[in-house]
């Protein structure tokens, strides 16, 4: 005689063995909860950020523009003369000894001669120049063109005093001796070698209209039409 197999047996019929076998299979499928962990380290303490201020230092923003400008000077001038001199080594040596110029950069020919020079002053650009017959040019130093040299060259340095006595002692000619002007400089003129005269000055004070010499009231047109000749003299007895 056969026997019959037993089906297994249900935890429950219904609705309610049907909620207790779905609340039995989420418990056996979800995670047991964490419990948080708290940290041992201690965290450090944030520092409030102190407050940016726009208002400037007038002294350090003065300072600064002081080396701004005097970054500027040492670069180079606005203008730099070209001069046209007789013997560029000499020059060279002359304007070291005389005015303190130092030797930038110089070019030679392949015999040896210096074709052009530059010099500074202070730290920055102060002359170029080459010697006559160079570059295929005719132009001269006025001391061998004959005709009066129609340019000053205006030069501040620190102590014109100083300056006018190394000029002389290198045996430069000294045009005027070192005085203080109207304008509140004082100046010195100075005649080099090569026939170039040159202006040095230094702050003394400021412009005193007091001072300033009469020059003669005579419009340039008037003067122009009457000639050089006809033209009433000036009381201006200075010039540079």
């Amino acid at each position: 005689m056969a026997t019959r197999k037993r089906a297994p047996r249900r935890s429950g019929t219904g609705a309610a063995g049907r909620a207790a076998n779905a609340a039995t299979r989420a418990s056996n499928t979800t995670a047991p909860a964490l419990k948080p962990v708290k940290s041992k380290r201690r965290s450090a303490p944030v520092k409030p950020k102190k407050a940016r201020t726009t208002a400037k230092n007038p002294a350090r923003a003065k300072a600064g523009r002081r080396a701004k400008k005097a970054a500027g000077r040492r670069d180079s001038h606005p203008l730099t003369p070209y001069l046209t001199v007789a013997d560029a080594a000499a020059s060279l040596a002359f304007y070291a000894q005389a005015f303190g110029f130092t030797t930038g950069i110089t070019l030679s020919s392949p015999d040896g001669r210096i074709i052009h020079a530059t010099m500074h002053f202070r730290g920055a650009v102060a002359i170029m120049f080459s010697p006559e017959g160079i570059w295929s040019g005719t132009m001269q130093a006025p001391r061998h063109s004959g005709a009066e040299n129609p340019i000053t060259l205006y030069m501040r340095c620190p102590d014109v005093d100083e300056l006018a006595a190394r000029a002389r002692a290198a045996g430069a000619a000294i045009l005027s001796e070192p005085a203080d002007m109207f304008w509140g400089e004082r100046i010195a003129r100075i005649a080099d070698p090569d026939g170039y005269v040159w202006c040095f000055a230094n702050r003394v004070g400021s412009f005193d209209p007091g001072r300033m010499p009469l020059v003669a009231d005579v419009s340039p047109m008037t003067s122009l039409e009457r000639g050089a000749e006809d033209s009433p003299a000036s009381d201006l007895d200075f010039e540079f």
